[in-house]
């Protein structure tokens, strides 16, 4: 396994156990001075590379970053990943399949919403 970075032993301190302790992005900034893509970037190797299974809340009364203590709590933050997959999966398939054009505005306001049967952008 590899070793932690002086970074990663620093996020990982910070992170609590189980949901009620869960961090926002900003309060882990706010107190290691890292930006919030480098901080992203840090969770994602702690979970990745050493196995740790911390789960990112974006919604409801407690967001954040937790370490799962039961596998209820890894449940619970399977399904919005799956669902972030799909969508992105989505995405892909329709910039694999678009056209390159230099008209787009006025593609989607007049015959382009004729074309597709989509009234809104």
């Amino acid at each position: 396994m590899k070793q932690l970075s002086t970074d990663e032993k620093n996020i990982l301190k910070l992170l609590g156990y189980g949901a009620d302790t869960a961090r926002t992005t900003a309060y882990l900034t706010g107190i290691t001075g890292l930006g919030d893509r480098t901080v992203r970037d840090i969770i994602r190797r702690l979970v990745i590379d050493h196995g740790v299974p911390i789960v990112g809340v974006r919604s409801g009364s407690k967001p954040g970053y937790y370490i799962a203590t039961d596998q209820d709590e890894l449940a619970r933050a399977s399904g919005p990943l799956k669902n972030e997959i799909k969508q992105l999966a989505r995405r892909n398939r329709a910039l694999i399949f678009a056209q390159i054009r230099t008209d787009w505005l006025e593609y989607l306001t007049t015959k382009g919403d004729q074309d597709n049967g989509k009234s809104d952008i």
